[in-house]
């Protein structure tokens, strides 16, 4: 499991983080304490790509409620973007696909933003 982080220029307060790989339970609390970092570094708009994601254990699923609960606590947001055919299969099993803004682009998550 791995991670890239992209700042977006004119935005200071906004990063995007591709995820790539298996998020299970041996990585989900490595992947939390990153984006939790990210946070605290000021990043309060985060837009999460799992269009590399292999595998999303519910201790993944677990990571990216955290997140949105630590975000929403300082008027921050979550973004999904990209969600690949497994991703998206989980979300929906787990019916948890409405409780995020899921988007097909980092375009369309930029605008989003309020």
């Amino acid at each position: 499991m791995s991670l890239e982080i992209k700042n977006v220029n004119d935005k200071p307060d906004m990063a995007i983080v591709n995820l790539k790989g298996r998020l299970d339970v041996f990585y989900s609390s490595e992947i939390e304490t990153e984006l939790g970092k990210l946070i605290q570094a000021g990043k309060k708009k985060l837009i999460l790509s799992l269009n590399d994601i292999e595998y999303l254990s519910s201790s993944g699923l677990r990571v990216f409620i955290a997140v949105s609960r630590k975000l929403k606590e300082i008027n921050g947001q979550l973004k999904l973007i990209k969600l690949n055919e497994t991703a998206k299969k989980i979300f929906k099993i787990v019916e948890l696909i409405d409780m995020f803004d899921i988007y097909e682009t980092e375009e369309d998550a930029i605008r989003s933003f309020t």
